[in-house]
């Protein structure tokens, strides 16, 4: 299995989501800190298949998160666990 390294840009997110959109399953782990404010914020995403994985920062500078919200929310073909 290829862990990658951090993600921390919106890039690598996509080319991360465009993969990971033709596996059959995608497993996500989501971590949230609630430390400074009343609601939650998303902190850290583990997000992989049965060949790759990896931890996306949502607080980089500058990402969009985006392509992972297309990949959980519009793309009714993998199997979210």
């Amino acid at each position: 299995m290829k862990i990658h390294p951090l993600i921390t840009t919106t890039d690598a997110l996509t080319e991360l989501c465009e993969r990971l959109a033709k596996s059959e399953f995608v497993a996500v782990d989501t971590e949230f800190m609630r430390e400074n404010t009343y609601w939650p914020e998303l902190c850290l995403v583990q997000i992989g298949n049965n060949e790759e994985a990896a931890a996306v920062d949502p607080m980089a500078p500058g990402i969009d998160l985006k392509p992972l919200l297309d990949l959980m929310c519009d793309n009714e073909d993998v199997l979210k666990v």
